[in-house]
């Protein structure tokens, strides 16, 4: 079975790590996720890397959580565990995270790349939040996204649940550059380097100061969007959504007793 996550050493310091699952347009399952946490852990230890790009081989950079594997039972609690601790992660890590996203970044794709420390997109770059169509709460993307995006920009992506284009998700906050494909990782990579030039702690100490400056409120921590997220997840409008998109239909929602 090919990797499904794979590093290639840049420079001295900086990893390139992508997202290889093509086939699946990069859907988020279980394994993914757990090896995407042990690579960043691994890579924290070892102390030989301070700057970690993260791509998705492919058409494009993430389509999202693996929905086939969501939807079985058995399985929601570790799927949506296993995002969490990802979420959590990639804000803990003393690595400074760029996100170099193409073609599409969709639910826990989008929330991924905003959880990185600085993102770029390409100027085909699609974004979207469609979990409410799919009876879902993006709660755990709700918990990385607020700090960086207005109130009511991401009521409109979460309400309204359209795509946006790069240039729309750069004036929300969620890429700090907007380029061609093929200067993507380029780009990805001078910002990088920009980073390397800061002192090694002070870099470090840096990302700390702005997770405290920036943490999240009690009320949308990880660990309560995980509550929410679950409570949802085991509701009837999930189990039809899913439903819905697995059989490529449109979704049956029940009516509400007056």
């Amino acid at each position: 079975m090919e990797n499904l996550i794979t590093l290639e050493t840049l420079q001295k310091d900086l990893v390139l790590l992508t997202l290889n699952r093509p086939e699946r347009r990069n859907a988020l399952c279980i394994a993914m996720l757990d090896e995407l946490c042990q690579q960043i852990e691994s890579l924290t230890s070892k102390k030989a890397t301070r700057v970690l790009i993260i791509a998705g081989a492919g058409p494009v950079f993430c389509s999202g959580m693996d929905l086939s594997e969501a939807s079985q039972a058995n399985l929601v609690h570790q799927c949506a565990s296993s995002l969490a601790k990802t979420f959590e992660l990639m804000r803990s890590t003393e690595l400074v995270t760029i996100a170099a996203a193409h073609g599409g970044a969709y639910a826990g794709g989008a929330g991924l790349m905003v959880s990185c420390d600085l993102a770029i997109g390409t100027t085909d770059l699609k974004i979207g939040f469609p979990e409410a169509r799919r009876g879902l709460l993006p709660a755990l993307i709700c918990a990385v996204m607020s700090p960086k995006v207005r109130e009511g920009d991401l009521r409109e992506l979460y309400l309204v649940g359209n795509t946006i284009d790069a240039n729309r998700a750069q004036q929300m906050g969620l890429l700090q550059r907007v380029v061609s494909q093929e200067v993507l990782l380029k780009t990805a990579i001078e910002l990088a380097e920009g980073v390397l030039a800061g002192g090694v702690q002070t870099v470090k100490a840096t990302k700390m100061l702005l997770n405290q400056a920036y943490a999240t409120r009690e009320s949308v921590s990880i660990a309560r969007m995980l509550e929410l997220h679950l409570n949802a997840r085991h509701g009837g409008e999930a189990a039809e959504g899913l439903a819905a998109f697995l059989e490529k239909r449109l979704p049956n929602w029940a009516t509400p007793d007056a």
